[in-house]
């Protein structure tokens, strides 16, 4: 006698195959269910990746839940992460019980010389408590220690895996070697394992002690000199409530007691937050977007499904009829339903993770722009447990949707014979239902779509404040210190501009410290002369920029008074500076600056290297979005080249045709006249521009890919479900057309019920998206997030699509053989 287990699995077996010669035998069935599956499958997976990735998988630091980011904001000043300075670490560390350890890091980019090349890498300066406060460990050689700290100590660094692989190939003797960077001969101790960095992609990791700036007396003495972040893990107990409670208290006390550091307008704030939930900040409100659209385009397939099985338990109504007729019993057939319809889903989740890998790689690239998390991100168990729970909710839905008939009525069933089943009342509500849902859904996609695509128009649209036609840029930077370096460095920049303008094709050649739509990182306080600042009026800052003789004019920048920078403006003439439009409004109002004269000040110009003379405003010129175009512009000071403080620089190069076509003739002049220095970023102005939109318009276009889908299935639904309707009433139709009504009355009448539909869908669907504007206000630029015209046109859109789908069913029922219906009736 067989026993119960194996009779189960030989009647799972049974059931099996007779699924599968049942979708055989209904090809198209089975093919539109897995395709529409796959697509929304595939878009969900490809999306949870990510989420995952960035937001949802824990940190690979030990206890990655207790390490914090402590960061110190002016907010009157519009300053959100100000960073600290040795005296408000030291108080810190000091006072604090709530945080178990407190380390420092300060970003840099420095250049490492290899034996034939020279490149910049991001570096962070970082105190010996840094890895035991973070979680973290080496995974060959040892990490930066406490030993490593003071001005005693040897300059050390670790490498990041990645870096490690990448510059040096996993090579496991590169521990104990030594590196210049930064100038600096520097000892190699170890690897760091991977992670995630904040708040910037960091390559190597050094010590104190090999950093000359963080080791002076000023640095370490002066309360104004704000050059670090820090990082705290929560001591055993406390609770971020506390800590955060604790913080503010010790830096209220710090600035009651140094109130000469503190502006009092500026509205300083210091916030504790987990390590997890910052790294993930920036791209949280676009994941979720992304995970909304994915997820709305899923409910759609699912309906589209849904109405896809209904119509085929419809067809099969006598068949099921049969079965319990001979004994087979609902659960049964639920059973063989729910077999059928797991195979299907199946089949779409492994369609759709194969959609989902090669999806992946674009979203990560994508997710880079806001998270260094992005590294993280990769189809895993845990991705693949999330596609299978779809695709198991996915089957349930589509196999307990259809009702079976009663035994009650088994009877009617099986007389029916072969005459087309009617579907019942309960039945065709469900069905208009799920097609009112999509078309809501729809809506609401296509708006989100539509308000992102206005966002890159509108981006486009906006003044960069150069003229990025013909126009190449690249940079040279410097970290090298001392007299001698700087001289070199000028005199290299000058045989390098001579021999720019030499290359066929240039135009017209001009050097900064930066390139335009880029920033030099240098700010400070700016006063003008005779002007009393009000006790409620913030401190004005601004960015130190230099720019030599015909920068302005190569760059496109107009220079709205005065003149542009001359040769004659050297080391040892009068000091001069111009202003741009934001920093003049700033300073001077409705006056002309042009004769004033403006000073840098502060303590924290020791520190930079600025003079605090008077120097004379000799120009204005236009706004530059260095910080973004949709960012408002900066204020901006510019002294002459070689007036400069800081010899690094950044061309600009007019070119009479395409500038890409110099772009490797630049490069070879720069690496043969400045063999020892970098030369990085070398694009075209219009390139410039594009990769600050390009994540709006990849934004726009993943979800205005989720938005084209939703119209397909919305189409194929409402045509599934009117096709249905028309078949179930070829009969009714036959008479009305034998009592005289018109083919277009026919066809009048079935797209009235396919109207009636899409206008009850676009009702909820515009209350949806209103109701989503909120969402959508944080990731728009030059629209609002609940736009009349965008709304209306997505509305209009799928209007449009939802006529053209009804006419195909109503074509169909105007086209009824008259007396074959007579006949069947």
């Amino acid at each position: 006698m067989q026993s119960p287990r194996a009779a189960s699995f030989d009647g799972a077996v049974g059931d099996l195959r007779y699924v599968v010669r049942g979708l055989t035998r209904s090809r198209g069935f089975a093919a539109a269910v897995v395709l529409t599956l796959a697509l929304a499958i595939g878009a969900n997976t490809a999306i949870f990746s990510v989420v995952r990735g960035v937001i949802l998988r824990p940190i690979p630091h030990r206890d990655g839940d207790r390490v914090m980011v402590l960061r110190q904001s002016a907010q009157a000043a519009r300053n959100d992460n100000l960073q600290f300075s040795v005296p408000e670490i030291t108080d810190l560390r000091g006072s604090s019980k709530t945080l178990g350890g407190i380390a420092e890091y300060a970003w840099n980019t420095l250049t490492l010389e290899g034996e034939k090349d020279v490149v910049r890498v991001d570096a962070g300066v970082v105190s010996g408590n840094y890895l035991t406060v973070m979680g973290l460990s080496a995974e060959l050689g040892r990490g930066i220690a406490l030993g490593d700290d003071g001005s005693g100590a040897s300059p050390v660094m670790m490498l990041t895996h990645e870096l490690w692989e990448k510059r040096f190939g996993g090579d496991s003797t590169i521990v104990g070697k030594r590196l210049r960077i930064g100038g600096k001969s520097v000892e190699v101790v170890g690897v760091l394992q991977s992670a995630p960095f904040y708040p910037s992609h960091t390559e190597v990791l050094l010590n104190i002690a090999s950093n000359d700036h963080t080791l002076i007396a000023e640095t370490q003495l002066e309360r104004t000199h704000r050059h670090s972040q820090i990082f705290a893990r929560l001591a055993p107990g406390s609770t971020l409530a506390q800590a955060s409670a604790e913080v503010n208290g010790i830096a209220d006390r710090a600035r009651a007691a140094h109130p000469e550091a503190y502006d009092k307008s500026a509205g300083y704030r210091v916030t504790i937050t987990p390590l997890k939930e910052i790294l993930g900040e920036k791209a949280r409100s676009t994941l979720w977007l992304l995970s909304a659209a994915a997820l709305l385009v899923l409910v759609i397939a699912c309906a589209n499904v849904t109405n896809l099985a209904l119509m085929r338990a419809a067809r099969r109504s006598q068949e099921f009829a049969v079965r319990l007729a001979l004994g087979a019993g609902t659960a049964r057939l639920r059973r063989l339903l729910l077999t059928e319809n797991l195979l299907l889903a199946l089949m779409g989740a492994a369609l759709g993770l194969l959609i989902a890998h090669r999806v992946v790689p674009l979203l990560t690239t994508f997710t880079w722009r806001y998270s260094t998390r992005a590294a993280e991100i990769r189809v895993d168990g845990a991705v693949l447990g999330f596609t299978l729970v779809i695709a198991g909710l996915a089957a349930a839905v589509l196999s307990f949707a259809p009702a079976l008939a009663s035994e009650k009525f088994l009877g009617a069933s099986i007389a029916s014979g072969g005459k087309r089943a009617t579907a019942s009342v309960k039945r065709r509500q469900l069905q208009r239902a799920l097609v009112v849902t999509q078309v809501a859904l729809s809506v609401m996609v296509l708006s989100s779509a539509g308000l992102l695509t206005r966002t890159v128009l509108q981006l486009s649209l906006v003044d960069s404040g150069i003229n990025p036609r013909h126009l190449l840029t690249l940079e040279v930077p410097n970290d090298f210190v001392g007299a001698e370096n700087d001289a070199r460095m000028r005199a290299g920049f000058e045989r390098a501009q001579n021999g720019l303008a030499a290359i066929p094709g240039v135009a017209a050649v001009g050097l900064g410290s930066s390139v335009p739509l880029g920033t030099t990182g240098i700010y400070a306080a700016i006063t003008a002369e005779n002007h009393e600042r009000g006790i409620s009026e913030p401190v004005a800052k601004a960015e130190y920029r230099a720019a030599g003789a015909d920068y302005f004019k190569t760059s496109g920048i107009p220079v709205l008074r005065g003149r542009e920078f001359a040769t004659t403006d050297r080391e040892g003439s009068a000091r001069v500076v111009i202003l741009n439009k934001a920093l003049a409004d700033r300073l001077f109002a409705n006056e002309d600056p042009l004769g004033r004269r403006v000073a840098w000040t502060g303590e924290e110009l020791k520190f930079k290297g600025i003079s605090e003379d008077w120097s004379t405003v000799v120009g204005v010129v236009g706004n530059t979005r260095d910080g973004g175009l949709d960012s408002g512009p900066h204020p901006e000071l510019f002294t002459p080249f070689d007036q400069a403080t800081y010899p690094t620089g950044g061309f600009v190069i007019r070119t009479i045709g395409d500038p890409s076509s110099v772009a490797a003739a630049a490069r070879s002049v720069l690496h043969e006249l400045m063999p020892w220095a970098p030369v990085e970023r070398v694009l075209t102005a219009e390139q410039l521009l594009d990769k600050d939109i390009a994540p709006r318009r990849l934004n726009a276009m993943l979800v205005g890919a989720f938005a084209i889908l939703s119209l397909i299935l919305v189409a194929i639904g409402i045509v599934a479900v009117l096709g249905a309707s028309v078949a179930e009433r070829t009969n009714e139709f036959g008479i009305r057309m034998s009592l005289g009504a018109s083919a277009g009355r026919i066809r009048g009448m079935v797209a009235a019920e396919g109207g009636a539909l899409i206008a009850g869908g676009l009702a909820i669907g515009m209350a949806g998206a209103l109701a989503l504007s909120r969402l959508m206000q944080s990731l728009v630029f030059g629209v609002s997030g609940h736009d009349p015209v965008t709304l209306v046109a997505a509305t209009a859109l799928l209007a449009l699509t939802g006529i053209g789908a009804c006419w195909i069913p109503a074509a169909r029922a105007a086209r009824v053989d008259v007396t074959a219906a007579l006949k069947a009736e």
